[in-house]
C-alpha cells in the first residue's frame, strides 16, 4: 500500500474518529474531573444532581460575548435550584480567559477545553456550543451558535 493510500485509509478509520463523534440527547455523561482557570480541581461528583450547562467558547467569539452575560444571569438568578454553568475556552492564549471573566464580571465556572472533555462532548462546528446535562447525567439538550434571551431562559426547564 503506497503512503496516499495508508493516509486515506487511516483517515476513514472508526477508530480515528470514535472519540469526535457528538454526543447525543439521551446519552449518559461521564464528566472528567476539570481544572479551572484559577486552579481549583473540580472532581466528576462536583456536579451530581445539579443540572450542568457547558458552553464551549472563546473570548474572541462574538456570538459568545453577546450569550456569556444571559448565561451569568441565569445562572445568578438559578444557582440555588442547582444550575451549574461550565465554560470551555478553545482559546489558544489560556492567559486571556481570566482577563475575560474578570473584566464582565462572570461567576459561572470556566476551564481551558481539553481533551478528556472533548471525548466527552464530542465536536460540533460553530461557537458557542451548548450541551445541557440534567441531575440524572444524561445529555438533555444540545444548542450550536447563539441562544437569543428566550433560548437562555428555557433552558431552565431542565431544573
Amino acid at each position: 500500500m503506497n503512503r496516499r493510500n495508508a493516509i486515506k485509509a487511516l483517515s476513514t478509520s472508526p477508530l480515528l474518529f470514535a472519540t469526535a463523534q457528538a454526543a447525543t440527547v439521551g446519552d449518559s455523561m461521564t464528566l472528567p474531573a476539570t481544572t479551572l482557570i484559577d486552579g481549583t480541581v473540580l472532581k466528576p461528583d462536583h456536579w451530581r444532581n445539579k443540572v450542568l450547562i457547558v458552553e464551549r467558547f472563546a473570548t474572541w467569539c462574538p456570538f459568545c460575548k453577546v450569550q456569556n452575560p444571559k448565561l451569568d444571569k441565569l445562572l445568578r438568578a438559578n444557582q440555588s435550584k442547582g444550575l451549574e454553568v461550565l465554560a470551555l475556552s478553545i482559546d489558544k492564549n489560556a492567559a486571556e480567559v481570566p482577563k475575560y471573566m474578570q473584566q464582565h464580571g462572570y461567576t459561572f465556572n470556566a476551564a481551558m477545553m481539553t481533551p478528556e472533555w472533548q471525548r466527552v462532548l464530542g465536536d460540533i462546528k460553530g461557537l458557542p456550543v451548548i450541551w445541557v446535562i440534567g441531575r440524572d447525567g444524561k445529555l438533555k439538550q444540545v444548542e450550536s451558535g447563539e441562544l437569543l434571551d428566550e433560548d437562555v431562559t428555557e433552558l431552565t426547564r431542565w431544573l
